[in-house]
């Protein structure tokens, strides 16, 4: 679990094109930004409805240093200064080994492939350096970028639910996808091939801080 005495050493991860590390309360102004787009935040949970005060209790909930069970890691291009977009590990269950895995992005960094990267080195990660067994993720099924970026990082779709926000609102179909430890060392030993080469993204590398 990540608390301050059974933890692994936070990472820092790195990839072509990005590098992510742990957020921290200096983020919190870009990360408001971020989460201010209503483009944004309906997709980030399962609801679809934009306050700001939803906004604020999100970022809070995503700079919080007391959860012993979620690991929230910022997303910076290289050689870039501004916060793109967080990825997140959360539920994390020591005993079952498993997890769930959510991202978002700024608006301006859509539609380049920087969620596929950064989703990948937390997946390369949590399976080879923390061990998990299952990790899944879920996304609106009308987010079909949003479902992309776990394809193309091997994510299977697993199942679909309705999820019904609030009781005078229709419910949300939405999708779930996941990898197992076994699936996922399947999908590494397929990027050697060339086939697969020019869709799969890039794993640099992480490192220990």
């Amino acid at each position: 679990m990540l608390n301050e005495d059974t933890r692994t050493p936070m990472p820092l991860l790195t990839g072509s094109r990005l590098m992510m590390k742990p957020i921290e309360p200096q983020d919190a102004p870009r990360l408001l930004d971020i989460l201010a787009d209503p483009q944004v935040i309906k997709y980030v949970t399962q609801s679809s409805f934009f306050s700001f005060a939803r906004s604020r209790r999100i970022a809070s909930e995503l700079l919080s240093t007391g959860r012993r069970d979620s690991l929230h890691m910022g997303i910076w291009l290289h050689g870039e200064r501004e916060l793109a977009g967080v990825v997140s590990m959360q539920h994390w269950r020591e005993e079952k080994r498993d997890a769930m895995i959510g991202y978002m992005l700024a608006q301006a960094y859509w539609g380049r492939g920087i969620a596929t990267e950064a989703l990948g080195l937390m997946l390369n990660y949590a399976f080879t350096e923390l061990k998990l067994l299952h990790i899944e993720g879920r996304c609106h099924a009308v987010n079909t970028a949003s479902a992309r970026v776990m394809q193309k990082n091997g994510m299977q779709l697993s199942r679909t639910f309705q999820h019904r926000r609030m009781f005078f609102a229709a419910p949300v179909e939405m999708m779930v996808y996941a990898h197992t430890d076994r699936t996922y060392d399947e999908y590494r030993k397929g990027l050697q091939l060339p086939a697969n080469q020019e869709n799969a993204p890039n794993l640099q590398s992480y490192e220990i801080r």
